[in-house]
């Protein structure tokens, strides 16, 4: 692949940790230029561009002037370091950059096994085979998705406003937009969680206006009522 110089972004607005790179490259004012890979079309598999990228055919990724790198957290890590962004966002200091890591650890086997998991389950697995959704399975990931709320509201939030201090960080972008892909089904994951209410109002107060505009697309689905019902 010719190197152009620019920073290319690999993404689809409907997955959730696309939308946490997307959040952090316009909050921080990278410059970049969108690749839109839609994966409902399979692009991820037939888009030649990307699968020189990538080759485990998922989004986020992104190719930087030649260089490629793929998941979510390993992107934000790398381009906070890059430009030299403000601290609060992947701090240098070594206990304030480990409980960035915690969240960041614990959420791929938790938080995203639990919301994540159980939106594709219900939703996107039976229209693909036809079969009603496994409710074994999904009984076993609302589990996994309300302990993960419960850790949230009395671990990750008990001492802070943000997930892993007094200020946003990559850990924060991941939570958020993991839960906002509820909102299409017309469901707040943070209803009945005070701290965590509280929470995503902060986010969405700091992240203005690129929260809204990065969700462009999940305000289209929740207000079609695309998946309403259904969760």
């Amino acid at each position: 692949m010719a190197k152009s110089g620019k920073l290319k972004v690999f993404f689809d607005s409907f997955s959730q940790p696309s939308r946490a790179v997307l959040l952090f490259i316009k909050a921080n004012r990278i410059p970049y230029e969108p690749r839109m890979i839609k994966l409902a079309s399979g692009e991820q598999r037939t888009n030649e561009e990307f699968l020189l990228v990538t080759p485990q055919k998922q989004v986020p990724a992104i190719d930087d002037d030649g260089f490629h790198l793929f998941e979510s957290s390993a992107i934000m890590k790398y381009l906070a370091n890059k430009y030299k962004l403000p601290d609060h966002w992947y701090p240098i200091d070594t206990k304030r950059r480990a409980k960035v890591d915690e969240y960041l650890f614990w959420h791929a086997s938790n938080l995203r096994v639990g919301a994540a998991h159980q939106f594709f389950s219900k939703l996107i697995l039976p229209k693909l085979t036809g079969e009603p959704p496994d409710a074994k399975r999904i009984e076993e990931l609302e589990k996994i998705l309300n302990r993960s709320l419960e850790l949230l509201e009395n671990y990750f939030l008990k001492e802070t406003p943000f997930l892993s201090g007094p200020e946003i960080s990559i850990a924060d972008l991941q939570a958020l937009c993991e839960i906002s892909q509820f909102w299409m089904g017309g469901m707040d994951l943070c209803a009945g969680w005070p701290k965590l209410t509280g929470w995503m109002s902060s986010c969405r107060e700091v992240l203005k206006p690129h929260f809204d505009d990065v969700h462009k697309m999940v305000y289209v689905a929740r207000d079609r009522g695309l998946f309403k019902g259904k969760l």
